[in-house]
């Protein structure tokens, strides 16, 4: 039984469940090139079904969540501006930004009353699908936004016991917030919050106010946040207290949130950048630990699980796991629009199996996409020259790749299945010795151009973890989906691969039967260094999605400083 999941928003993503289990998923961007690519994902459904041997006929239902209608129209940005971004200062900043949506518009007369259109935008999306690929409409179900979010970390929640499901982003399908009951088969939703008190708009428009884009670089006033003074970060706090806050298991807003922009540049006009900043990030966190301790009060159940855009904020989750009343927590993997297609696919299996006791499956590592080995290399190079490169087969890849980052070399690897989601996880990975400081100058000048004040992140392998991180209640963390604080040894041995103000990691921790090969990589460094991880950092030249393929490799090895790639059994060197 093959069940397809789409986002077609934002990042949009395809993703197939066989029989219980998720076993491909792909976003759009990797093969478009586009970050955060938006529209429906033709790309990635074409690779599902031809990596799986499929036709569009043999699947048994196409799931995805209640966006907006999708029609091909280069007119797309014009009327994105003009009917959404409704604000002379979104218009202002979206247009000098340049967002790029190559493939599709949002139907202006039904954006106007989104809610009371929800029959025909649902009707158009259908058409506009079974048409496109030649797929029957009554196989073709859109569901709630919010119910998707919720749905996506059930493949990993216990079967036997009731889960608290809590999902917080900007908006969808009119919510913005949402507390669910999960008992092992269905999801029941106790309460919702309208998106006009939406703590994820507040955020975002943070973003534009300093200057960054929004539904992209939120995580970077993250970062920022911890240098901010605290003094001066709880005035600015309690100001925003004002204007949002909780009221049981909702949240409520002094206006409409979509609309902040006005009061942020009012109240906050001469407040500094790392100030306004840390405000919006305490007032992030205050409010979903208060959310969150209600609905536990409420209901009596101890184990969470979170999802939505807003819990892609790894500080707010470390202090959420921290509760003394949360039991167990799972944070589903780069939990945005992206993973409404893995709810999707839940969604899907359970429909299909409503009379049945449903046998799903967790998702375990996230190496879903393309293949990436030494075939793929060895036929590029028949196609291609390389110039200015030594191409070599090394008969022990992973230890040559240790010795060069043990001598503070700096390596990218492509090697197997890529990854799905936006954290790098070692297959699509720019890696360094995070012992060395002078790691994190080199990586920002001449390869990935980032922020000064953003900090990098180790992979930790599995036998080492308790030794960097403090981790009282056992929390697993192969997805860098929270940070955690760090010990004396980790600020001695992955000091490039913390945050260099407050020492928190966002740790990958490596299990040897999800990569064994990353596994050995990191043991092989291990064994030269006596450290037990290394700086991981996503393939890619700044501003691009990950790479995917062998020519997108290239592409970023040609265009940056970069003078070592592993691909498979090679070793690739700059001359």
């Amino acid at each position: 039984m093959f069940v397809l999941g789409l986002n077609i928003g934002h990042n949009s993503t395809a993703c197939l469940l066989k029989d219980g289990k998720i076993i491909t998923c792909v976003s759009e961007e990797r093969f478009s090139r586009i970050k955060n690519h938006a529209g429906i994902p033709f790309a990635g459904i074409d690779y599902i079904l031809k990596s799986n041997g499929l036709e569009i006929k043999d699947l048994a239902t196409i799931v995805l969540d209640d966006h907006y209608p999708i029609i091909n129209d280069p007119k797309f940005v014009k009327q994105f501006l003009e009917s959404y971004i409704r604000k002379p200062l979104h218009k202002r900043i979206l247009s000098k930004i340049g967002y790029n949506y190559p493939n599709f518009y949002y139907n202006y007369n039904l954006m106007k009353n989104p809610r009371s259109s929800n029959k025909k935008r649902r009707n158009e999306v259908r058409n506009y699908l079974a048409r496109k690929l030649n797929y029957p409409i009554e196989k073709i179900i859109l569901i709630d936004h919010h119910y998707a979010h919720a749905l996506a970390p059930c493949f990993n929640l216990n079967k036997n016991q009731k889960t608290l499901v809590f999902t917080l982003d900007g908006e969808g399908s009119g919510t913005c917030a949402t507390v669910n009951i999960f008992d092992g088969k269905n999801l029941k939703r106790i309460a919702m919050t309208d998106k006009s008190a939406s703590l994820g708009y507040l955020y975002a428009i943070t973003t534009i106010i300093l200057g960054m884009k929004p539904l992209e670089h939120e995580f970077k006033v993250m970062g920022l946040a911890p240098y901010a003074k605290t003094e001066k970060v709880k005035e600015v706090y309690e100001e925003l207290r004002k204007i949002i806050w909780v009221d049981s298991l909702k949240f409520k807003s002094k206006f409409n949130m979509p609309f902040v922009d006005n009061y942020l540049l009012d109240k906050m006009k001469f407040v500094r950048f790392d100030t306004l900043a840390g405000a919006v990030q305490m007032l992030t966190e205050e409010l979903t630990l208060e959310w969150i301790r209600n609905a536990i009060k409420a209901t009596g159940i101890h184990n969470i699980a979170l999802a939505g855009g807003v819990f892609m904020n790894v500080k707010a989750n470390q202090r959420i796991a921290n509760l003394d009343e949360v039991q167990s927590i799972f944070v589903m993997p780069s939990c945005g629009d992206e993973s409404n297609a893995i709810g999707s696919c839940f969604f899907g299996y359970r429909e299909l199996n409503k009379d049945k006791n449903i046998n799903f499956r967790a998702i375990e590592d996230l190496y879903l996409g393309p293949e990436c080995d030494n075939k793929d290399l060895e036929d590029y190079l028949k196609k291609n020259k390389l110039k200015n490169y030594t191409v070599k087969k090394v008969k022990k890849i992973n230890k040559e790749v240790a010795k060069l980052l043990a001598e503070g070399q700096i390596v990218a690897r492509c090697s197997g299945r890529s990854e799905w989601g936006a954290r790098s996880l070692g297959n699509r990975a720019i890696l360094a010795n995070p012992s060395d400081p002078e790691t994190i100058r080199i990586l920002n000048e001449t390869i990935k151009d980032r922020d000064f004040w953003m900090p990098f992140t180790p992979s930790i392998i599995e036998d080492d973890a308790h030794k960097y991180i403090k981790n009282p209640k056992k929390i697993k963390a192969p997805y860098m989906t929270l940070t955690f604080d760090s010990t004396k040894l980790a600020q001695e041995h992955l000091s490039a691969a913390m945050h260099p103000y407050d020492f928190t990691l966002r740790p990958q921790i490596v299990y040897k039967n999800w990569n064994k090969g990353y596994y050995d990589l990191i043991k092989e460094f291990k064994k030269l260094t006596k450290i037990g991880g290394i700086l991981n950092t996503s393939f890619n030249l700044h501003g691009e999605p990950n790479v995917l393929t062998i020519n997108d490799a290239i592409h970023t090895l040609d265009n940056s400083a970069l003078r070592y790639l592993a691909i498979g059994d090679y070793l690739i060197k700059k001359n």
